[in-house]
């Protein structure tokens, strides 16, 4: 399959980083999408909204305030459909959509997030 692999979690780049520090229960949303499914990150990168940390696909890793991504989040991620992505909004493969709104609600104003989209091809 091409595509990306999104997770996006409270914890810090440098834990998500060590496979052994890694905690689940902190992931606020993950999901599967299509060849454009990275286009929403790299453009709130070019806003400077976003900032990436590394780029080589194993993963792409970012860091953006949970105030961006927090809502993004809230209003959903759609559901991509015979193969249309969107680029100006979150997308996934069907059935690989989670997300936690308990989660993203218990997180603080300004709370800093990582973001990791792994490439799927």
């Amino acid at each position: 399959m091409s595509g990306w692999w999104t997770i996006i979690s409270t914890q810090t780049p440098e834990q998500m980083a060590d496979m052994t520090k890694v905690n689940k229960e902190a992931f606020l949303a993950s999901w599967e999408a299509g060849l454009f499914g990275a286009d929403w990150i790299a453009q709130l990168c070019a806003q400077g909204k976003a900032t990436q940390l590394a780029f080589n696909g194993f993963p792409n890793r970012y860091t953006a305030p949970v105030d961006i991504i927090a809502p993004l989040l809230q209003a959903g991620i759609a559901e991509a459909h015979d193969g249309d992505f969107p680029q100006d909004e979150l997308t996934g493969w069907p059935g690989s959509i989670t997300v936690y709104p308990e989660r993203i609600a218990a997180c603080l104003s300004g709370q800093l997030l990582s973001i990791e989209v792994w490439d799927q091809s």
